[in-house]
């Protein structure tokens, strides 16, 4: 299944849902678990002739990650 880019603020939310956060690196995001592991490099656009958001092999990553990790993309409230 193709991914589209996701809005920022929907893709941080998901991420504040389980307990990951973004730390900024030196030209992209870095995306830590809940326990302070670095888990990959998420590629955020905002530039004048690109749409915002997070890119979407980006979002595929963090869907790969969270798989990995156990969980499911994207998470539920509960």
């Amino acid at each position: 299944m193709p991914f589209k880019p996701m809005p920022e603020r929907e893709f941080r939310e998901y991420l504040r849902l389980v307990g990951w956060t973004l730390l900024k690196g030196g030209t992209d995001w870095n995306l830590y678990n809940d326990r302070g592991k670095f888990v990959c490099v998420i590629v955020i656009a905002h530039g004048k002739n690109t749409e915002k958001g997070v890119k979407a092999y980006s979002v595929d990553k963090t869907k790969k990650a969270f798989k990995e990790a156990g969980l499911k993309w994207p998470p539920k409230k509960k």
